[in-house]
């Protein structure tokens, strides 16, 4: 979640080449490489051409991505921008804003340069743009290359070779065909680590395999590390039936800086899972914020990352997430049920101070504009936990928040025709009856939530203390309200407790 860019004296040159001679590579657009000047180690040089016409849109309008997950001014990087057509003569090009450009006539070959000191001193902008220091980096293609876009609005793919220094590597989930060259399916889901310290290792997951790299020390073991990814990518194979790519790659990374305890910050693209973290003051909390952190983001990897949907959703799949890793904490042992209602109870606390009126969805637009993003996790985690209840409460504990999770990823998953979804998910919510209510109240409406008989159904209360409401077991609930709270989890513990005597 953050990133501060210090000059580096190592220089290195990065090609990348997008091959049209064989079968294998027939559906490449372009060329490119990228350059780091010894001299200028900050400067990255950035030369490219055209391999099939009447692949992109139009090629005299040029964009560089300028703002990405809060992110902004990305295009100010971008200087030096020159073109050429195809036999090799200059075409004036007019500059009208950071990033954007207009030619004169259709380019084919281009070249420009990119000023790593201008990429955003944020920390929270890490995980989620191109960063290099002295020691290792990661690079998107998304915000290096300029923002091409098909004419049938497809992904553009390619064909990437890397010359890296001796001592360095690079790491991605991209298709390895040669030493340092990967063939990209959409550049803009492309992630590569690079640089020197970075520990691989693959992990076996059954007939699954996992490529896990991490760097800097931890207060856990590698091991431990690795063992954890595992038993949560397992236990999410097990809930949606499948995995969703071949090759992932999942990746810890330090913050290149001093950062207080517990901050984080990920991206999970593509097949590439990103988390770059500080550590915790003690190895019990490390490997419980490790724990959170992939069982956040591995979930990412299905819902949305495999699904055929569109638009600004976050809502769902960043609210329901949230809540269905944290009832995944309580499956898994890793969290107590007290900590599931303490999370819970925040989330309402945080909700219930917002002074915009505005819905979910209408929140989820504005994600990234500040205001937006807690309230998508914290209003969405809670119309998730208000779905789990009305689930169960209707079907006497057989149907849950977990099945909706899976049913949706079945019918929307990748390669079913792209669609809306915010349309589609908010469709497959009020086919169930029971939902309708939350819908109207808490996701497309903007009314304080009110919760009570939901939570007495399952045998919760709320209670309010010096303004701030927590979240306890009622003192003698019910049959019926001691079943649907043994569905969300209440009795975990003392059913392994059982099972260990």
């Amino acid at each position: 979640m953050s990133t501060i860019i210090t000059k580096f004296s190592i220089s290195f040159i990065i090609f990348i080449e997008f091959l049209l001679f064989t079968s294998s590579f027939s559906a490449q657009q372009i060329e490119a490489n990228i350059k780091i000047n010894q001299d200028s180690p900050q400067i990255i040089g950035i030369e490219g051409r055209f391999l099939r016409e009447n692949q992109t849109k139009s090629n005299k309008n040029w964009a560089f991505l300028n703002s990405f997950a809060g992110v902004e001014n990305l295009g100010e990087r971008v200087s030096d921008l020159n073109l050429k057509d195809k036999q090799g003569e200059n075409i004036s090009v007019r500059k009208f804003a950071a990033g954007e450009y207009l030619a004169d006539e259709a380019a084919n070959v281009w070249s420009y340069q990119t000023d790593a000191n201008l990429l955003p001193q944020n920390i929270n902008a890490m995980a989620h743009v191109s960063w290099l220091t002295q020691e290792q980096g990661i690079l998107m293609l998304g915000d290096l290359l300029p923002q091409f876009e098909k004419s049938d609005n497809q992904k553009i793919s390619a064909r990437i070779k890397f010359n890296l220094p001796k001592e360095w590597k690079i790491i991605s989930s991209e298709k390895k065909t040669a030493e340092n060259t990967f063939t990209v399916e959409n550049v803009e889901k492309a992630i590569f680590l690079i640089g020197k310290n970075w520990r691989e290792k693959e992990i076996s997951n059954g007939k699954d395999k996992l490529n896990f790299a991490i760097s800097g020390d931890w207060q856990f073991s590698d091991a431990e590390a690795h063992e954890t990814a595992s038993d949560i990518f397992a236990r999410y194979k097990q809930l949606f039936g499948e995995i969703p790519d071949e090759r992932i790659q999942i990746s810890l990374v330090r913050f290149p800086k001093d950062v207080k305890f517990g901050r984080w910050e990920a991206e999970t693209r593509g097949a590439n899972l990103m988390v770059l973290s500080s550590d915790m003051p003690f190895k019990a909390l490390s490997l419980q914020r490790l724990h959170e952190q992939l069982r956040h983001e591995l979930f990412h990897l299905w819902i949305p990352n495999n699904l055929a949907l569109t638009g600004n959703y976050d809502w769902f799949y960043e609210g329901f997430t949230v809540y269905q890793a944290l009832r995944t904490g309580v499956e898994m042992n890793q969290i107590r049920f007290e900590d599931f209602l303490d999370t819970l109870s925040q989330a309402y606390n945080l909700d219930n101070l917002q002074t915009r009126k505005i819905s979910l969805i209408e929140f989820s637009k504005n994600r990234w504009s500040g205001l937006g993003n807690p309230q998508v996790y914290a209003r969405g985690m809670i119309a998730a936990f208000l779905c789990d209840i009305a689930l169960l409460r209707t079907s006497r504990g057989k149907r849950s928040v977990s099945d909706f999770l899976k049913e949706t990823y079945q019918k929307y998953r990748v390669p079913n025709e792209p669609q809306d979804g915010s349309t589609a998910i908010l469709g497959a919510l009020e086919q169930h009856k029971e939902l309708n209510s939350i819908v109207e109240k808490y996701i497309k409406g903007f009314g304080k939530v009110d919760w009570a008989a939901d939570l007495e159904s399952v045998g919760i209360v709320a209670k309010e203390e010096n303004s701030f409401t927590h979240l306890t077991i009622k003192a003698k609930p019910n049959g019926r309200q001691k079943d649907l709270l043994d569905k969300l989890g209440y009795n975990n513990w003392q059913k392994v407790l059982g099972k260990a005597k």
